[in-house]
């Protein structure tokens, strides 16, 4: 990568946590909007996004957490993992729109992960409802990001952002 796009991802990074410091109490634990999810769309217009979420997913996690390592572990393995899924689900796929219900689809599932954590801190009895909490924020925040990263595209051109 050029030193362009690791700026452009240093600054995703640092806008991840600073969206998800400004939420924090909704940001962690059972149920949880983490408005920051919105930036996972940016891999629709240019796979090297990816690096700065997923930066961002990491320090945020290390630094709020209450969770500890399972959620540096976990959540930014959720992160990687979805991503490389998307891509694999996304490859023949043109349109942005459909690119960002995959993304959204894939995240919201892949977010057991989280609910895992759970049981590895003894509370085995809630992993289903926390799954489903997990998981309906993450398909709303993402879902509400699709027309808020369409309509930031159109001024900002993100693929063109990363390329140049």
């Amino acid at each position: 990568m050029k030193t362009k796009q690791w700026i452009i991802n240093a600054i995703i990074g640092a806008l991840y946590t600073g969206i998800t410091i400004l939420i924090a109490p909704f940001a962690f634990g059972a149920i949880q909007l983490r408005l920051s999810e919105i930036l996972n769309h940016l891999v629709v217009f240019d796979k090297k996004y990816a690096y700065g979420v997923t930066a961002g997913v990491f320090l945020t996690n290390l630094i709020l957490s209450p969770f500890g390592v399972y959620d540096w572990t976990l959540g930014v393995g959720h992160t990687v993992i979805s991503f490389a899924v998307y891509f694999i689900l996304s490859k023949k796929v043109q349109s942005p729109v459909k690119k960002m219900i995959i993304n959204t689809a894939v995240f919201s599932v892949f977010s057991f992960m989280i609910a895992i954590m759970l049981l590895l801190i003894g509370a085995e009895e809630v992993f289903w409802v926390t799954y489903l909490m997990v998981f309906l924020g993450q398909l709303i925040t993402m879902g509400v990001g699709i027309p808020i990263m369409l309509k930031l595209d159109k001024k900002i051109d993100f693929n063109k952002k990363m390329q140049s």
